[in-house]
């Protein structure tokens, strides 16, 4: 069943067209479904920025909200959903409408349409916020409060960058992460070389939690932001290979199953048509031969970077604790947190008491039907990998065509042989006899 949404802004005349749901933001008195942010606070100067980015930026917004607003358990398939978005959309975006529903489908595993329109308003009711320095950053880097994005500003500074840091947040908890360690940066390397810009976009009404679309949003967040520095600054998206590819670790996790928030098809989509759409701020993600814990080891300054990693949430349930009205924490059980403590484990900084539940010291978590589902098919992989890493490879998508597919090949071989080992090598450390036995170690 297709789904037909609306984005409408403010100043928009005309009576919404009769559609499932009507997204605006914050208008005054509008019907629909809010989208509450302060976007206001984004920059205007030194340049402001063209109605290219701010109309990406509109898109994006669409995009998340409606990623967050319909259920996939509708779906036919309980997975794939049928949406028709339409979005004010400033020149060029109207005529790369389709080209943009193309990388849509693939890093959501949905079916979009985007239904472009003149509205003739010019989307400038957001970025309207003053540039506070003297100084002029050289690059821009998203800034998620996790371990990678931590490594990815350290690496910048320490290189004689100065840099704005963009972070997203929708809960006050992740704010105060990000907020804590970019405070330290600044104090560490000095105002002069850091600014910290957290933006808050929210949407109240979210039945559906895969987010698929989530690394969109952040990207236009981090596009608009460089757009007010001119053209040629860098955006900066710090990720692991091994997560930028994510590897299905099951049979049932192919395809849109497992994440492709930063895949490098992704990646290469969404660059080539911010170039189609004039916009000169390339994108680049320096880690994405390398695993997490290579990531860590590599590290320019591993001093600062022990003392700040127990401040960083790489969770994918940060609000778990608060939900059971328990203290703050990672949960220790899902995927990002083992992998996670893979990485660290590298460093011999790993220690299970750092987790709401240290799942090698609690035996029935393997058995667990929620707790235990994301280290049971980390140990399958592993085991699968170790048995025929032929089977693995042949999950990964490397590219629409056979010449991207083989450029990729090797690299990718290379970053899931240093992962699975890293991964392993967890295991055999810290890993107890009922592990090593579900492992056929």
């Amino acid at each position: 069943m297709t789904v037909q949404l609306n984005l409408r802004v403010p100043g928009e005349k005309g009576r919404p067209a009769p559609l499932a749901a009507q997204i605006h933001l914050e208008a005054p008195g509008a019907a629909g479904y809010p989208l509450h942010h302060d976007l206001e606070e984004m920059f205007a100067s030194p340049e402001r920025p063209g109605t290219a980015a701010r109309g990406f930026l509109l898109a994006a917004l669409g995009v998340w909200a409606a990623d967050k607003l319909l259920p996939r358990r509708a779906a036919a398939d309980a997975w794939t959903r049928q949406i028709v978005l339409g979005l004010p959309a400033p020149e060029p975006w109207g005529a790369l409408a389709p080209d943009l529903s193309r990388v849509l489908n693939f890093l959501t595993g949905d079916d979009w349409t985007l239904k472009p329109r003149a509205t003739g308003i010019d989307p400038d009711f957001f970025l309207t916020a003053d540039w506070p320095h003297p100084w002029r950053p050289q690059a821009v880097a998203l800034f998620s409060g996790g371990l990678d994005s931590l490594v990815g500003a350290i690496d910048l500074l320490e290189a004689g960058k100065r840099l704005v840091l963009v972070s997203h947040y929708d809960f006050g908890q992740l704010a105060s992460t990000q907020q804590g360690l970019a405070a330290a940066l600044k104090r560490h390397y000095g105002p002069d070389r850091v600014h910290h810009l957290g933006v808050r976009v929210q949407f109240p009404e979210s039945p559906e939690l895969t987010l698929r679309s989530r690394s969109l949003l952040y990207l236009a967040l981090g596009l608009a932001t460089a757009a007010a520095f001119g053209g040629g600054t860098l955006l900066y998206l710090p990720e692991n290979g091994w997560v930028s590819l994510n590897p299905p670790l099951t049979l049932n996790r192919l395809g849109s199953y497992s994440t492709r928030t930063t895949h490098p098809h992704f990646l290469e989509q969404l660059a080539s048509l911010w170039r189609r759409a004039g916009l000169d701020h390339p994108l680049w993600n320096p880690y994405q031969e390398m695993s997490k814990g290579e990531m860590l080891l590599n590290c320019r300054n591993p001093g600062l970077l022990k003392e700040l990693f127990p401040r960083t949430v790489s969770c994918a349930r940060p609000v778990v604790s608060r939900w059971q009205r328990r203290p703050a924490g990672s949960c220790g059980c899902c995927y990002p947190c083992l992998l996670r403590r893979a990485a660290l484990n590298r460093l011999g900084w790993d220690a299970g008491a750092d987790y709401l539940l240290d799942v090698l010291a609690a035996r029935e978590s393997l058995s667990h039907r929620s707790r235990g589902r994301d280290l049971r098919a980390l140990l399958l992989a592993l085991r699968t990998w170790e048995e025929s890493p032929a089977e693995i490879l042949a999950r990964l998508w490397l590219g629409e065509s056979p010449a991207a597919a083989a450029a990729r090949g090797a690299p990718a071989q290379a970053v899931l042989t240093k992962g699975f080992q890293e991964i392993g090598q967890f295991f055999r450390d810290k890993g107890p006899e009922w592990i090593k036995d579900y492992g056929e170690w």
